[in-house]
């Protein structure tokens, strides 16, 4: 007699891809004076060290990947 119950594996999680335009509003809403990266990152539900990311990109410090 088998006691432990097979459990269905958990399903990976996928890497998401964001689009270019989404990424430029999304740097857009983080250009204004006062206005803090971690509220724009929840607000779209990132992670704040990826948009500190893209907002490096988009001001040149970083290539693009």
């Amino acid at each position: 007699m088998n006691t432990i119950e097979e459990e269905a594996l958990p399903t990976r999680r996928r890497r998401r891809r964001y689009t270019e335009d989404f990424k430029a509003r999304v740097v857009a809403a983080c250009q204004g004076t006062g206005v803090s990266v971690s509220a724009v990152a929840l607000e779209h539900r990132l992670n704040a060290n990826l948009l500190r990311r893209w907002l490096d990109q988009a001001e040149g410090r970083l290539p693009k990947r």
